[in-house]
């Protein structure tokens, strides 16, 4: 495909992070990104519920690449080669079958609109249907995209074969986004109608360690009427942007007192024993704010707003950083935080988080060698009916995050409403790297009677050893945290499959459990096992990927009930410990989207879709490893997400 050359170019949440960088720019280009660390390749697009378009800003005046990669490797890729040469610019749609020349595509899928070059630039747009029910083109689609990138410093001769696009060389890569996310942008600020309130950590002396939690109580300044925080920022000490890894805020209780230290003193470590004991109650409030490496400043949508100030609120916040120095630095010195943007005028309504999914705990076990081992928690109804009879109205989600670790390929967030269960966002292509809170395209309600979900599934052919749930990376987790509003007092709401259906798989007759998420299993019969850890029985199971399978199926189809928990701010009066019992793990009648390819499921198009959980074997589809040709196929630092469900984790099974 060629076109003569157009004219010049245009160079051109909510909350926590969003994938893709907002631009507005006379092309109407609505997202943004640099695929690679030296910006020397910015991608720009904007979609609609059929097509998406790209421009590709390329520095060099040779042939430009784009793909589409189910794992950051070349193999099984949709990819885009153009160029520009003698005034006319070439467009062509190939199917990568592996590590060399990508033929070119027999249903040229990709139209090229317009392409122009200059002394140092080659641009090109163009676009493709969302689906085109091609084998050899991927869907675009909501999940996690990984996208290739490349380019030479040639133009080609042919199209393909030894005069085509020569090899690439070091100019390529691979980078985690999704491509069809619903960007908020950040409003306009009128700088009379606001306040700033910089939270920094005070010179504090970084310890060598690997991994270090600083602790420190703020004083909020006394503002006349209740305020809404519309936006926060990272102030980052020069020179610490890759030690300062991330960083939570957590409300105090207003009736309680808290140790107040002089403002030059720097803090405690979390969770130490010179952390003053008060502060520890303010782990039970509201999570006002998070930040990680990576994260810009966040904004909100203009709807909504976070609660600050006002009679029943308290002027104490506690910020909890997680200093990273894994080469054990010395002489660091931090006085790194976050700015708060405050304003009087009231948005309509105030903004909560509510997480839902499995309990953090060793209790959760994933096992080794799984294709897909699939695990799920959900919010027990009795304890989000109490909460939502509380507040007396329903609350509405407006976005969501999907938080598994490093084992996660695939994650879903449902809803059961009056017997039917809807999926409210997932992605088929999660990756670890690469989490943000994903805005809906239209709000979701949820009333009495619902129940939230979250289902994760996990890849862990290459591990040998059973991954336990846990805070740490290693660990793994399984959660939805929720952006939803009005805000009630309801924080965290998850549910563990039963101890016993855990445990009578590896063989365990009888037992006594010590109680609490960090509680022990005491085995009692039979004999053989009596005096073994729970770890240690877990992991005497042959595990294999039909083993996996039979566990997860017995786990989820068990007629034992899942034992469920709801933890509360500090200001409700619902009393959490009656709303914790057992509950069977809900389902609801799922219906099956229309496939627009007449009921084909292409072998390039990864649509498949991992059915209700507990359906049995052979259900959940596969990952192919991630090849890393390229500067693989994630993000270089981990966005503020990452950041937040881990430590929230930590202050879980810490307080």
């Amino acid at each position: 495909m060629e076109t003569t050359v157009c004219g010049s170019f245009v160079l051109v949440l909510a909350a926590f992070v969003f994938s893709g960088q907002h631009v507005v720019a006379e092309n109407g280009f609505t997202h943004h990104e640099a695929l690679d660390e030296e910006g020397k390749f910015q991608l720009l697009w904007k979609f609609d519920d059929e097509k998406i378009e790209f421009e590709a800003q390329v520095q060099t005046t040779g042939w430009v690449g784009l793909g589409l990669s189910p794992n950051g490797g070349m193999p099984g890729s949709d990819i885009a080669i153009g160029w520009v040469k003698d005034g006319t610019a070439h467009l062509t749609d190939r199917f990568a079958e592996a590590k060399t020349q990508p033929p070119v595509d027999e249903s040229q899928d990709w139209e090229l609109a317009s392409g122009n070059e200059n002394g140092t630039h080659t641009i090109l747009r163009f676009s493709r249907k969302l689906t085109t029910c091609d084998d050899k083109d991927r869907v675009i689609n909501e999940d996690t995209m990984r996208v290739l990138w490349a380019w030479h410093d040639d133009d080609p001769e042919d199209e393909s074969g030894v005069s085509g696009p020569a090899y690439h060389g070091a100019n390529r890569g691979a980078r985690s986004t999704v491509l069809l996310s619903n960007i908020i942008a950040p409003p306009n600020f009128q700088e009379t109608n606001i306040t700033t309130v910089d939270l920094l950590m005070n010179n504090v002396s970084v310890p060598e360690q690997d991994t270090v939690y600083w602790c420190r109580v703020f004083q909020l300044p006394e503002l006349p009427s209740k305020h809404h925080m519309i936006k926060y920022e990272p102030i980052i000490t020069p020179g610490n942007e890759g030690v300062v890894h991330h960083l939570l805020i957590y409300s105090c209780p207003a009736d309680q007192s808290v140790t107040f230290l002089p403002e030059e003193h720097p803090g405690h470590r979390c969770y130490s024993p010179n952390m003053p004991w008060d502060w520890y109650a303010c782990y039970g409030g509201s999570l006002v704010a998070a930040w990680a490496i990576g994260a810009e400043g966040i904004a909100f949508p203009e709807h909504v707003g976070f609660p600050i100030g006002g009679a029943d609120d308290s002027r104490y916040v506690l910020v909890e950083m997680h200093y990273d120095n894994p080469h054990l630095a010395s002489g660091i010195r931090d006085s790194s935080g976050l700015r708060l943007t405050l304003t009087p005028e009231l948005r309509d309504n105030d903004l909560g988080i509510l997480e839902v999914g499995v309990m953090v705990t060793k209790l959760h076990v994933v096992p080794p060698r799984a294709e897909g081992f699939v695990s799920a928690g959900f919010c027990n109804t009795n304890c989000l009916n109490a909460f939502l009879e509380e507040l007396g109205e329903p609350i509405h989600i407006i976005g969501l995050e999907l938080h598994s670790h490093l084992l996660g390929v695939k994650m879903s967030a449902r809803l059961i409403h009056n017997g039917t269960e809807t999926e409210i966002a997932r992605d088929d292509n999660y990756d670890f790297n690469l989490q943000f809170f994903r805005m809906l395209k239209q709000e979701i309600t949820v009333y009495p009677g619902d129940t939230l979900l979250t289902e994760c599934t996990y890849r862990s052919t290459q591990k040998d050893e059973i991954t336990f749930g846990g805070p740490g990376t290693p660990d793994e987790m399984c959660e939805t945290f929720f952006l939803y509003y009005p805000r009630f007092n309801l924080t965290f709401c998850d549910s563990l499959p039963n101890l016993f259906s855990t445990a009578s798989f590896a063989g365990v007759e009888d037992f006594d459990y010590t109680g609490g998420q960090r509680g022990e299993i005491v085995i009692k019969a039979p004999e053989r096992l009596v005096n073994k850890s729970f770890e240690e029985v877990m992991e005497e199971v042959p595990w294999t990927d039909e083993k996996a399978r039979d566990f997860s199926k017995s786990l989820l189809d068990s007629p034992l009930p899942f034992h469920t928990s709801c933890r509360a701010t500090y200001q409700t009066a619902v009393n959490t410990g009656e709303l914790s019992d057992s509950a069977p793990f809900p389902r609801g009648n799922r219906t099956v989207p229309d496939d627009i390819c007449s009921g084909r499921t292409p072998s390039g198009q990864a649509t498949t879709r991992v059915p209700a959980v507990g359906t049995g074997p052979g259900q959940a589809t596969t990952r192919a490893p991630v090849v890393g040709d390229g500067s693989g196929a994630s993000r270089s630092g981990l966005p503020a997400v990452t950041a937040i469900v881990c430590m929230v984790a930590l202050a879980l099974i810490t307080v």
